[in-house]
């Protein structure tokens, strides 16, 4: 509350009484409870001022620490850098594109290939810039080379390293007709200079038709051309762990006999023998086989007549752990044919499938890591055309199977087997944790309605696993050919997590069957269909 003058006068009123005195009281009394209040608001003022002082503290804190993190956390990516050795070209001279035509000559820069041509009418200098200026170190010696020339008989012009339209040193030279002799021009700086373009001089009627690299580089002596944009990371070899493993390769062909260099060391005739060969296959040790364009018959020629009969194992290639087997072209299994009738060197009339029961190109055996890629298998009468067969072991087991045609003729000349059409071209025994893929494979079937035919395998793995997985098998991109597929389930006990088969984008199945024989009560299989067609 605001106290209002009275404006007393002598003489006059307002009249010195008790109201006006009262009046006056009470303005005085208002006023002064004002200034308390003031003085109160003026104190949280200050108390205000101080608080958005510490705040500001704060916020000038809270920035600092986003400061400190950010500067950290470029100090880390900066410090990737240390684990790499990073190398630049040893050609300094990256040339800006350009084209520039001048006294009937044109010279063009495209990625740092210089090309003239024309005939001069009078003397020209151009100039070629550097897209990075180069420092020339005083003491050391830098040389300059003219590489890759597309014509020999045509000259008629000077290159001068240069700075700003002058050149480093009119010693420092490189003619065309010199450089078309292997020569080069070196040049000791005496202090440290700039070299930031080319200088390329043109004598009057001089005809001009060639194109060239050039290269300026740290040295006494000429270097091979290299991109002078070129740059090269590598992770340091103290910090590099590289591959512990070697891979050795065995070549297999028709053509290989005792008269070949390497022969029975890492050339072979022979799958067999080159396969046979290998003793010392291991994680760390690792084989690849490569199988030359042909047809082979060296199976069928050596176990032909040969019955299976109380044969303890199998007949065939036995895959190795760690042993990869590859057609020359993995991506043409059309040229690589394995070819085998069982019912060669038997009475037809009298062959059972049991003279032939062992006999396949080749079976997975037990623990192996591996692959079949780019074959073509032109097979009959024999166990499968592939016999994928885990035992039971399968958390050691991964395997691939690509690229391959599968010509299946079944058991067509057992005579136990006659008009029987469900003998598969790959027939699988597939265990707990075993992982395996069938891709980009084509079957094509006389005889013959089963594709792949599987069934599960008790565990006999013995790692002592608390929880274990099923098996994990991929069937992708392939064709069918009319024929189906069967996942079987024939023993009593079951996984907690079921064995998977994955068809994906697959065509020309005719049923994908689920099936299970005594003691099983059930089909422990869980199929996925992804996109396929056809079924």
């Amino acid at each position: 509350m605001s106290y209002s003058k009275i404006n007393w006068v002598d003489g006059a009123v307002p009249a010195l009484n008790a109201t006006n005195l009262n009046r006056m009281d009470d303005g005085i009394y208002n006023n002064s409870a004002n200034i308390v209040v003031m003085g109160t608001n003026i104190e949280t003022l200050s108390h205000s001022v101080v608080e958005i002082r510490e705040s500001n503290t704060n916020i000038e804190k809270r920035i600092d620490d986003t400061n400190a993190a950010i500067e950290t956390a470029s100090a880390k990516m900066i410090a990737k850098d240390s684990l790499l050795n990073t190398s630049t070209s040893i050609n300094l001279t990256s040339l800006e594109d350009t084209e520039q035509t001048v006294n009937g000559v044109t010279i063009s820069v495209r990625n740092n290939k210089i090309s003239l041509s024309g005939t001069s009418t009078a003397a020209v200098n151009f100039y070629l810039k550097l897209k990075r200026a180069v420092t020339l170190e005083q003491g050391k010696a830098y040389c300059l080379s003219l590489q890759n020339f597309d014509n020999i008989n045509n000259s008629g012009c000077v290159f001068y390293p240069a700075n700003s339209q002058t050149v480093i040193s009119s010693s420092w030279l490189l003619s065309e007709v010199s450089a078309f002799k292997n020569a080069a021009a070196t040049y000791t700086a005496t202090e440290n200079v700039t070299v930031n373009s080319i200088k390329v001089a043109v004598a009057t009627n001089r005809l001009v038709d060639n194109s060239c690299n050039l290269q300026l580089e740290q040295n006494n002596k000429k270097s091979a051309y290299a991109n002078p944009d070129f740059i090269s990371e590598s992770i340091k070899p103290e910090l590099y762990q590289a591959p512990d493993y070697a891979m050795h390769y065995l070549y297999v062909s028709n053509d290989y006999n005792e008269n070949t260099d390497g022969f029975g060391v890492t050339k072979f005739n022979s799958m067999l023998s080159a396969n046979d060969s290998i003793t010392d296959n291991n994680y760390h040790n690792r084989y690849t086989i490569i199988v030359a364009q042909g047809t082979y018959t060296d199976m069928q020629d050596r176990y032909a007549g040969l019955s299976d009969v109380g044969l303890v194992g199998y007949r065939g290639v036995m895959m190795k752990d760690y042993v990869y087997y590859e057609s020359e072209n993995i991506y043409n299994p059309s040229a690589t044919i394995i070819k085998w009738d069982g019912a060669t060197g038997f009475d037809k009339l009298t062959l059972k499938s049991e003279d032939i029961i062992k006999k396949c190109p080749f079976h997975l055996d037990l623990n192996v890591h591996t692959h079949i890629k780019g074959f073509t298998f032109d097979c009959k009468n024999i166990r499968y055309a592939l016999h994928l067969e885990s035992g039971g072991t399968g958390y050691a087991t991964k395997w691939e199977v690509s690229n391959c045609i599968f010509k299946w003729g079944g058991r067509a000349d057992c005579v136990d087997y006659s008009g029987k059409t469900t003998v598969p071209a790959l027939g699988c025994g597939h265990s707990f944790g075993e992982v395996g893929l069938i891709e980009n494979c084509k079957i094509i079937p006389t005889n013959c309605t089963v594709g792949y035919q599987n069934h599960e395998n008790a565990d006999k793995s013995d790692f002592g696993l608390s929880i274990k997985t099923g098996s994990s098998i991929t069937i992708r991109n392939c064709d069918f050919g009319g024929t189906e597929i069967q996942v079987r389930t024939l023993k009593g006990e079951y996984s907690d997590t079921p064995n998977i088969l994955t068809i994906d984008r697959c065509i020309n199945i005719s049923e994908v069957k689920k099936l299970y024989a005594a003691p099983a009560t059930k089909c422990d299989w869980t199929v996925v269909e992804n996109l396929n067609e056809g079924v």
